[in-house]
């Protein structure tokens, strides 16, 4: 199919929430490269959910990545997220569409996550979505993919070797809320 397609569209269903289910499902079969994802408006036209600009962007950039929406009817505020997020894909761009996809954390639950590791194993990014939150919620996430003997620095200056990112892993979830996100990127301290 990849031959003749080298580009899907997975569902009309464009809320960001939604998509981690689709997105997740698809990735089983189709490689990132091949998997449509949209920012779509706000409040989203099929489910009335509200999400964040920063939360669509990072379910987008788990795949080819792009923008449906009327950009004259943005908030400033959104319009300088978009220009962030564009710079993120373009930073992003080999590491999602060349790595290895790592499935952390199914959306099935109240939280998600995924990673994608490079084929040298020099860089990776992690996403963690928080899809329904509870008091004093606290989540370890942790790496997979990474080489254990390499040190690795997240984008805070935090270095590590990989063992200690897969086995402790990260914890940026305290305090997160309803459909947020953060990502976490690591590159090889050489």
């Amino acid at each position: 199919m990849l031959y003749y397609f080298p580009q899907y569209w997975t569902s009309d269903d464009t809320d960001a929430i939604e998509r981690l289910d689709i997105q997740y499902g698809t990735s089983m079969v189709y490689p990132t490269t091949a998997i449509s994802s949209h920012v779509s408006v706000c409040p989203n036209h099929q489910t009335e959910r509200v999400v964040s600009m920063q939360t669509r962007g990072d379910v987008a950039l788990a795949g080819t990545f792009g923008y449906e929406l009327d950009v004259t009817k943005m908030s400033a505020e959104d319009k300088e997220e978009v220009k962030k997020q564009i710079a993120e894909y373009h930073k992003y761009y080999d590491v999602i569409h060349f790595g290895e996809l790592y499935r952390l954390i199914p959306p099935n639950g109240e939280e998600c996550a995924w990673c994608y590791v490079s084929e040298d194993k020099s860089e990776a990014l992690l996403t963690f979505v928080c899809i329904r939150c509870h008091p004093q919620f606290r989540r370890c996430v942790k790496f997979r993919g990474l080489d254990e003997n390499k040190l690795y620095a997240d984008q805070d200056g935090n270095v590590r070797p990989g063992s200690v990112w897969m086995n402790v892993g990260i914890n940026r979830t305290n305090g997160m809320k309803d459909y947020t996100t953060f990502k976490v990127h690591l590159t090889e301290v050489k």
